[in-house]
């Protein structure tokens, strides 16, 4: 015991701060936010769009964490190290950073021995669902904010859309999803996105397959993944626990979800 609360004042020391971990790619940053009284739930990962906006997700979950007493860590992936990180290929293995971070976070904190919860905004919730498909059993519970796009757990379409065989089969991940579909969706995913997130943005993945497959826009696509989560739950017998929150009179601003949609509260509050 005396150990553990040696570990975690070393936590409450970076809190604001960074702690550093190893992993392939590098040396990677990640801020850990630690409540003066943290609670029984699980450590938030929290996850930054394209913009690679980590110091603001760091001052909109600072309040939320505070007032819910939820450790919270905000890892920064800089382009010159992840050109690219929301879909996991051979060229970019953030999986293995995420991996590596939450060894250098068990070995500091007992609160990370277990799972942990995920959030991501837009290209970080892309990460984070792909991430929880692949290692289901490091994830607790899933938070994605508005994703550009999904890889829906159906086999009948190719990977990255689906979890079928891609076309060149080079690539294992949609192999491992399948293996662990039925562990990932055994868990609570919820899904927020703006009630105005409709516009088609250059940021957004736009091609026949995928505006055929998931819509026009993120609000279509957020609508039709949690569509897509429930159906596949329930053809396997499990309880449906996906679930979507508008938020209301939001657009894709991550600032403005914050605001005006109390997004990092309702993802701390795991309500």
């Amino acid at each position: 015991m005396q150990y553990e609360n040696l570990n975690r004042e070393r936590v409450r020391q970076a809190a604001g701060d960074t702690v550093l971990s190893i992993c392939p790619a590098g040396v990677l940053e990640s801020t850990v936010i630690l409540p003066s009284a943290p609670g029984s739930q699980a450590p938030l990962l929290a996850l930054h769009g394209i913009s690679r906006n980590a110091g603001e997700l760091c001052g909109a979950f600072a309040a939320a964490a505070e007032a819910t007493g939820r450790i919270v860590v905000v890892p920064h992936f800089t382009a010159d190290k992840w050109p690219v990180y929301q879909r996991i290929t051979r060229r970019a293995r953030p999986d293995k950073t995420i991996l590596a971070l939450l060894a250098t976070l068990r070995a500091m904190d007992a609160a990370f021995r277990g799972p942990v919860d995920i959030f991501g905004f837009s290209g970080g919730a892309q990460l984070a669902h792909r991430f929880a498909m692949l290692y289901p059993e490091a994830v607790g519970d899933l938070h994605l904010g508005a994703a550009g796009w999904y890889t829906l757990p159906d086999e009948s379409a190719a990977y990255p859309y689906g979890i079928g065989e891609s076309a060149t089969r080079q690539e294992p991940w949609s192999r491992l999803m399948r293996s662990g579909l039925r562990s990932y969706l055994q868990r609570r995913i919820s899904v927020y996105v703006g009630s105005d997130d409709t516009s088609r943005d250059e940021s957004l993945r736009q091609n026949e397959v995928v505006d055929d497959q998931q819509g026009a826009h993120r609000l279509q696509r957020a609508r039709r993944y949690v569509a897509s989560v429930n159906g596949r739950q329930a053809a396997l017998g499990l309880p449906r626990s996906a679930r979507l929150t508008f938020l209301q009179g939001c657009d894709h601003s991550f600032s403005t979800c914050v605001a005006r949609g109390e997004l990092a509260l309702k993802v701390c509050q795991n309500n």
